[in-house]
């Protein structure tokens, strides 16, 4: 697992990223390159997360060959350095990719919405205690692609998919569609229907046209740094996934930057969890945990009270949950006035030197972490023994 960081105030940013890099069931290789200079008198830095590669092409190679062919051309903008290089992206690669790859991709993805229906169907069947087992799963799973089918929100369409029409898709890949989904009614034990057809479909265009998920296998690329007319750094998140009939998919790039009104940044890319507890003060599954438990403290509470005063269910729900509410926002303002606050008002005054510090620290200790667990398969509480018996190489 990857972990990465940027760090911004108003003179500097700093981005880290550890050189592991995970092939297979728990293989970590520590030999890749994730960080990247755009050109030698251009203060902007790539860095690659998620994926070290793009439609089978090494990001190395492809990064490499965009900076030459910038050749230290400055841009007003940082985000203009993430324009052209989408632009370039497309123009310059696509010749390497034929039909075949976008069939793949589409059978790849229509494998995996299948299972997925596959799987939702077959769980929800066996708690179901109607006797017309057939009939009850074909109610399942329509519900379902009823609900996978229904109209994402518009703004969220990618950019290259805006005048891209279903029927489009359906003459593109009705071929490769078509020989998939035989099978798949079979082992499901579903009679083939143009209703289910249809909406299996939609469900595989609004997947691929709308934005990428962060469970998707996504290449992710950060640019970070100053474009020629700004004073102060900036960092864009960009999620690229495949070419699709010609046309990329990708996010809408995200922008943080620096300004008056904010004065430092710290952005952690892929494996966050250690960054969180740094300047959260509670490990995020920990705080999952919390909220867990206390839910359960208070829904036995409710039940009790409802019981021995023979009180209305409703109203004491209401109560209890507001109760609820008010217990989380103020635990978490807590957490940020305590920890993230202090933190963030130290770092807006560091110097360049401080922030590599920080950065390199905590990559070094969500590496740390991976590694122990990874190579021991720790449960949480052993993992946290041995980082404290660890504490004097982190901070000795």
């Amino acid at each position: 697992m990857t972990a990465e960081i940027g760090i911004l105030n108003k003179t500097s940013v700093v981005i880290a990223a550890d050189s592991a890099v995970s092939i297979g069931n728990n293989r970590v290789y520590q030999n890749a390159n994730k960080l990247f200079k755009i050109g030698q008198n251009i203060p902007v830095g790539i860095m690659i997360y998620n994926n070290s590669t793009w439609m089978g092409i090494p990001l190395e190679i492809i990064i490499k060959s965009y900076s030459k062919q910038l050749n230290d051309k400055e841009f007003s903008e940082l985000n203009d350095y993430t324009t052209d290089f989408l632009t370039y992206l497309k123009s310059e690669y696509s010749a390497y990719l034929n039909e075949d790859d976008s069939k793949q991709i589409i059978k790849d993805r229509l494998y995996q919405l299948l299972d997925e229906f596959s799987t939702h169907c077959i769980g929800e069947l066996e708690k179901s205690d109607k006797k017309n087992k057939t009939e009850e799963l074909e109610k399942i799973f329509y519900e379902s692609l009823e609900s996978t089918t229904s109209e994402p929100d518009s703004s969220k369409k990618m950019a290259d998919f805006k005048d891209y029409e279903l029927q489009t898709f359906k003459s593109e890949f009705k071929k490769i569609i078509n020989e998939i989904l035989p099978g798949f009614y079979a082992s499901i034990k579903l009679p083939r229907k143009a209703k289910y057809t249809n909406r299996i479909y939609k469900a595989l265009f609004y997947e691929l046209i709308y934005e990428i998920d962060i469970e998707e296998d996504f290449t992710g690329i950060v640019f970070a740094g100053y474009g020629e007319s700004e004073i102060y750094p900036n960092i864009i998140d960009l999620k690229i996934g495949e070419i699709i009939s010609g046309r990329l998919r990708y996010n809408k790039p995200i922008l943080s930057s620096i300004s008056n009104k904010t004065s430092a940044i710290v952005s952690p890319f892929a494996q966050r969890d250690m960054v969180d507890t740094f300047f959260r003060g509670l490990d995020p599954m920990l705080s999952n945990e919390y909220k867990k438990i206390i839910s359960q403290e208070l829904k036995l509470l409710q039940n009790k009270i409802v019981d021995k005063f023979k009180l209305n269910n409703s109203d004491i729900h209401s109560f209890f949950n507001t109760a609820y509410n008010h217990i989380n926002r103020k635990f978490f303002q807590k957490a940020i006035e305590n920890y993230t606050k202090p933190i963030i008002e130290t770092i807006r005054y560091l110097r360049k030197e401080d922030l590599i510090e920080i950065a390199e620290s905590l990559i070094n200790i969500t590496s740390l972490k991976e590694k122990q667990q990874i190579k021991f398969n720790l449960s949480a509480d052993q993992l946290i023994l041995q980082l404290l018996q660890n504490q004097k190489v982190l901070y000795g």
